[in-house]
């Protein structure tokens, strides 16, 4: 049932069924939730966002575990110590409600993902009955992983890939009897994970997080020139080393890869609008001649522009 504390008073319920909701988080862009409620207290949660608000986080119940998976873009979070981190793409979470954030956002914007949630205080004894048969002991998935240093981080192996990837495709599409399933598949080889094999997962401090996002909101607004790093950091007062470190965290790539990929993405829409010519389009993204842009644009997507806008415009 869809529950407005866990969302915020801007959220709207969207669809009800009788074991899933579709929730509208209200925020700028957009922001769909859907929920499956498979047991008395579990719930899956697939995430879609496309926005660039910075959501508070709601009051939970105090024995919540979260498995989470970063399937595309980003998730950032601020804790209480003014320290933030991100779950990158490809990466997957198991946390507890005493490591909740203040709040989260989207660093690149767009998010999609998945989160399975349980809710100790309401499993019913059926529910324990069932893990204890799967051998799935929750107590020990919370205090090994969801509570271990601020809870588990890691690459996502390929057996749990697997079963993300079966969710995601399962969305909209399988009865709730197929959810329940993989909910209890995916619990059985949580608990089989030992908490050392949890990544060396960094936690900036606000303030570095926030200088590194004006130095690259600064880049993003002058593509045509090419500010000196050590300068804007300089400025920013952040040393170069802890920049690059915080906006690889944040953004997934060093700066000048991200800020190559980012020219290049924008690129593509100017040929496919096709009302430039290479060569502006080549000066528009801070490039001294085509054929540098060429060679960039090749490195990127495997052909030249002038092909790729042959394509896109046929």
């Amino acid at each position: 049932m869809f529950n407005q504390k866990w969302y915020g008073s801007q959220a709207e319920l969207v669809e009800q069924g009788k074991n899933h909701s579709i929730v509208d988080y209200g925020c700028g862009g957009s922001g769909i939730v859907t929920n499956y409620t498979i047991f008395n207290g579990v719930q899956i949660s697939f995430l879609e966002f496309n926005s660039s608000d910075i959501f508070p986080t709601q009051s939970f119940s105090s024995e919540i575990v979260t498995i989470s998976h970063c399937r595309a873009g980003r998730y950032e979070c601020e804790f209480p110590n003014h320290t933030v981190a991100c779950l990158p793409q490809g990466y997957f979470s198991v946390v507890g409600t005493k490591y909740l954030p203040i709040s989260f956002s989207f660093p690149l914007k767009k998010y999609s993902g998945l989160s399975l949630v349980i809710n100790k205080q309401e499993l019913s004894e059926d529910m324990y009955y069932l893990l204890d048969m799967m051998s799935i002991d929750l107590d020990k998935i919370i205090s090994g992983l969801a509570q271990n240093n601020g809870g588990y981080v890691s690459g996502t192996p390929p057996m749990l890939m697997n079963l993300f990837s079966e969710l995601y495709t399962a969305n909209g599409k399988e009865p709730i009897e197929y959810y329940r399933i993989k909910a209890i598949e995916l619990l059985y080889h949580i608990a089989r994970i030992p908490a050392e094999n949890s990544c060396d997962f960094r936690y900036f401090e606000k303030k570095h997080i926030q200088s590194t996002k004006k130095i690259h909101d600064y880049l993003i607004c002058h593509l045509n020139e090419k500010p000196p790093i050590a300068e804007l950091a300089k400025e920013a007062k952040i040393s170069v080393s802890l920049f690059h470190s915080v906006f690889v965290q944040i953004y997934g790539d060093p700066p000048y890869t991200y800020m190559k990929k980012y020219k290049m993405n924008l690129a593509t829409q100017y040929l496919a609008e096709d009302n430039m010519k290479i060569s502006e389009i080549a000066a528009e993204l801070g490039y001294s001649n085509a054929s540098k842009f060429s060679q960039a644009f090749r490195s990127v997507y495997g052909m030249v522009p002038r092909d790729y806008k042959k394509i896109k415009n046929k």
